[in-house]
């Protein structure tokens, strides 16, 4: 399978229209922040396209995450921030478009489960956000699964990643980076 986007290239910079908006919300005893300034932040997914769907696929999965110890060496391997899980694609689809909104069933069906930016900025697609100056990588995988997960809308990273277990294919990856403005 082959995994891109016609908004940036394998190993590119993500554009700044696909960066989170700023915000700030209370978060446990403190507040959870999303730095910068708003101009040409639109939070708006990246259009991807693949190719090469095994024909025994029953669905696709599509998991994105900041990869936590690429920006931070001391972070644990496989420490991740999720930012945007869609799952029980149909195997026939050859992409997503620019944009997909935030309802938790869109209208192929598939699902989007919650990123993990706090409420209520969790729901479907949460861009990349950064401190200003650090460079982040950003994993989007696509998974071709031997069945449709038995998942509700809205489902999280950790119960999407175990759903997943025993039933991926194949898989691919695209590789963004994208650096706090």
């Amino acid at each position: 399978m082959v995994l891109s986007s016609p908004a940036f290239a394998a190993e590119g910079h993500i554009p700044l229209r696909h960066a989170q908006q700023p915000f700030e919300v209370p978060f446990g005893e403190g507040k959870f922040v999303c730095p910068g300034a708003p101009a040409g932040k639109e939070n708006l997914s990246p259009p991807l396209e693949w190719a090469n769907v095994p024909p025994e696929a029953k669905s696709l999965a599509l998991v994105m995450v900041d990869d936590l110890h690429y920006a931070y060496p001391d972070a644990p391997e496989g420490a991740f921030f999720p930012h945007w899980l869609v799952y029980n694609i149909p195997p026939t689809a050859s992409g997503l478009p620019e944009g997909v909104t935030a309802n938790p069933t869109l209208p192929d069906g598939s699902l989007q489960g919650v990123n993990a930016y706090p409420p209520p900025f969790d729901q479907g697609y949460g861009g990349p956000c950064p401190p200003k100056g650090e460079e982040h990588l950003y994993l989007f995988t696509l998974y071709a699964l031997d069945t449709t997960l038995a998942l509700p809308p809205a489902a999280d990273y950790e119960a999407v990643v175990a759903a997943l277990e025993g039933h991926i294919l194949t898989q691919a990856e695209l590789r963004g980076y994208y650096t706090g403005q």
